[in-house]
């Protein structure tokens, strides 16, 4: 099966998909946040959950970085 095109970010990544250039796995959420003509999501009911991370540029790490950090691994209503 041949690869498809190379694509930098979600948005190219969707617009190949809907150009009928590739497929590809996503997270089930992605049917609700970003239904797009001509994609269907097909969910894959024997694979395992997709787990979430948070991820950056230690160098570019800032106040706000670290508050938005704290804040994602502080459930809500537990501060």
């Amino acid at each position: 099966m041949p690869r498809g095109p190379k694509v930098s970010s979600w948005h190219e990544e969707l617009s190949v998909v809907a150009a009928g250039q590739a497929v590809t796995i996503v997270a089930a959420e992605s049917a609700q946040f970003y239904p797009w003509p001509n994609i269907t999501y097909v969910p894959v009911e024997d694979a395992a959950p997709i787990r979430w991370a948070l991820v950056w540029r230690t160098a570019a790490e800032t106040p706000h970085v670290r508050a938005f950090i704290e804040a994602a691994r502080t459930p809500p209503g537990c501060s």
